[in-house]
């Protein structure tokens, strides 16, 4: 068992590491004045070479950080006595509602949604590349409680 709870604290940390990071970035785009972000914005900062790793660190922390809840939350469940290892991500998201865990699968599809049109978006669709990344910036607190609520204390 107690391999198990260093698995989950290491995917814990690895989600809280995802989470500051993507704040930072966000910080750095709001220090800007580039929140929200628009079509145009986006555009400008493509064009300014020092800003481009900004949305290139949010594409890649936001991705990882996504592959990682799925991981966390089957590692609690794990952790609760229950056999999710290989359950479809569904059933697990499902068994996590039970746990008092706010992610139902409408919320999962989203999130995933998110990271699915990040990892396919092109530089020339500044407005999706805007709205997409203005509902990360949305779901931060979100993301943050989920983390929390997925913290196994006392271990």
């Amino acid at each position: 068992m107690e391999i198990h709870i260093l698995r989950h604290k290491k995917l814990y940390n690895e989600m809280e590491k995802h989470l500051k990071r993507l704040e930072y970035a966000f910080d750095e785009l709001q220090k800007r004045n580039y929140l929200p972000l628009s079509a145009q914005k986006v555009k400008e900062i493509l064009q300014i070479e020092e800003l481009v790793p900004i949305l290139d660190q949010i594409t890649y922390r936001y991705s990882k950080l996504q592959e990682t809840l799925g991981k966390l939350i089957r590692s609690y469940l794990y952790l609760k006595g229950e056999n999710v290892e290989n359950l479809p991500i569904i059933d697990v998201i499902n068994t996590a509602s039970k746990y008092g865990i706010d992610i139902d699968k409408e919320k999962w599809f989203e999130l995933r949604e998110l990271r699915n049109i990040l990892v396919h978006e092109y530089e020339d669709e500044t407005y999706k590349i805007a709205d997409t990344l203005n509902k990360i910036y949305d779901e931060l607190k979100f993301l943050e409680k989920l983390k929390n609520q997925l913290e196994i204390k006392g271990n």
